[in-house]
């Protein structure tokens, strides 16, 4: 009986730490490098291909993180903008919207460790025009 006890309680643990584990390695907090690639130029035919440096930090209210990109362009950083994020369970992305008086679009990030991946897609369409791969420093 007291080995079933212990085994009960090793599940227990293991069950408890997995989502904590899972939590924190999904999270974006740092510094990420990598490409911005365009995938559909009738759609957005003013996309341009970018190497890009994104910082992300704590958003101002819990469950939200602030995201500032950041182009290379002749070996310099050129700031694109600043988003906060917030966790998207249905899609399991860290997602964010931007609007602006030409272009109305989503951005859905995923953290698989060191590699971010995600899309940008307009709206209201859904055209995907952007893919974004990317590692942590």
């Amino acid at each position: 009986m007291k080995q079933l006890s212990v085994v009960t309680l090793a599940a227990l643990l293991v069950s408890v730490a997995v989502p904590a584990i899972a939590a924190d390695a999904a999270s974006p907090i740092g510094t990420w490098r990598g490409t911005s690639t365009c995938t559909d130029l009738v759609a957005a035919p003013a996309c341009k291909n970018e190497v890009v440096v994104y910082e992300f930090t704590a958003g101002a209210k819990v469950g939200v993180v602030h995201w500032k990109a950041d182009k290379i362009v002749d070996g310099e950083r050129q700031t694109m903008g600043e988003m906060d994020l917030t966790y998207d369970a249905p899609d399991a992305c860290w997602k964010a919207e931007f609007k602006s008086a030409r272009v109305h679009s989503i951005w859905c990030l995923k953290v698989n460790g060191k590699q971010m991946t995600g899309t940008a897609w307009l709206l209201p369409d859904k055209q995907t025009v952007r893919k974004i791969d990317v590692r942590k420093d």
